[in-house]
């Protein structure tokens, strides 16, 4: 099931149904929009804390499943609906994005109909709201989607806001260049444009980097490709997983290997919603240990990032 809640997610689809590409995903490089949507320089506040900062533990915010979770309330409310519905990026190549039939795809996405998969004996019982990076916090908030999965990094500052599961993916915040550039880190870009989406971890790195780069803030993280193509910015930087999929788009760009911020992804919850938490939990322990997390590597990341396992889960309880 899908439902498509933003302009930018069915302009994508309808470039993207145009397409005719044979790579998995394909029909995606051909959806970039002609133009950024707004674009805001430094001026603006600092986004999210990092990952490391605060004083919580960000690998083990939530509990262990158990068998009561089944029966929450928050799980039976999502059965009794019939679907789940799940916040996702819709122009994040190789985690979550359009494919050429218009349907969802990506590392993201095969999460979340292995939710479905647990939740109904179907993979496909899921309604996907494309959403903003900025929108994850407010919609779950106001309870317009049970679950966000979109590269969401687990800080201090959000578990303040909303829940998480156990970490599923970490994540390195690399920076993306052109090859011709000669950049080797942020520490090159100093006083130049660099871009991240609004609501990012990306964006307060940038904005206390020592070098002092300029960041600019988009909406989506295809706002950012066509601003470095345009030369309007000299570099993006966000998780690898994401520069992955920019760096497939454009052979002139690439990935440079610096790691700047570990990322350690969490499916999102609204607050409170402990029974959902724990019975995310469970799909996930479940997911990693019967060779679906490692197919869906294989897959989407294998061949920009090299081998990776699952991470170990950590839980508040144990």
């Amino acid at each position: 099931m899908r439902r498509i809640s933003k302009v930018l997610g069915v302009a994508i689809a309808a470039a993207a149904a145009a397409s005719a590409c044979s790579s998995p995903g394909a029909g995606f490089a051909s959806a970039q929009p002609s133009a950024p949507a707004a674009v805001f320089a430094a001026t603006a506040p600092a986004a999210t804390q990092s990952a490391s900062s605060g004083n919580c533990d960000v690998y083990a915010s939530s509990a262990a499943p158990s068998a009561s979770d089944a029966a929450g309330p928050d799980v039976a409310l999502i059965k009794s609906r019939g679907h789940v519905t799940v916040g996702v990026a819709a122009d994040q190549y190789l985690t979550g994005y359009l494919g050429a039939d218009g349907s969802e795809q990506g590392f993201d996405i095969d999460l979340a109909h292995a939710i479905s998969q647990s939740l109904f004996g179907d993979p496909d019982k899921v309604v996907f709201d494309v959403i903003s990076t900025d929108e994850r916090i407010p919609d779950l908030q106001a309870h317009k989607v049970d679950l966000v999965i979109d590269t969401m990094t687990i800080t201090c500052d959000r578990l303040a806001k909303v829940g998480f599961s156990a970490v599923y993916y970490e994540a390195s915040q690399k920076l993306l260049v052109e090859k011709s550039s000669g950049y080797t880190g942020l520490n090159d870009l100093g006083g130049r444009k660099v871009c991240a989406q609004t609501g990012s971890t990306s964006i307060s790195l940038i904005q206390h980097a020592a070098a002092k780069p300029v960041a600019v803030e988009v909406t989506d993280i295809s706002d950012c490709l066509v601003l470095l193509e345009e030369n309007k910015v000299s570099g993006i930087s966000t998780d690898d997983t994401i520069l992955a999929g920019l760096a497939q788009q454009d052979p002139n760009l690439e990935v440079l290997p610096a790691q700047l911020e570990t990322e350690p992804y969490g499916i999102a919850v609204a607050h409170g919603a402990t029974d959902l938490e724990g019975y995310v939990n469970g799909v996930l322990a479940r997911y990693e240990s019967d060779g679906g997390w490692a197919a869906s590597y294989a897959r989407w990341f294998k061949g920009s990032l090299g081998p990776a396992s699952p991470p170990v889960a950590q839980y508040s309880n144990q």
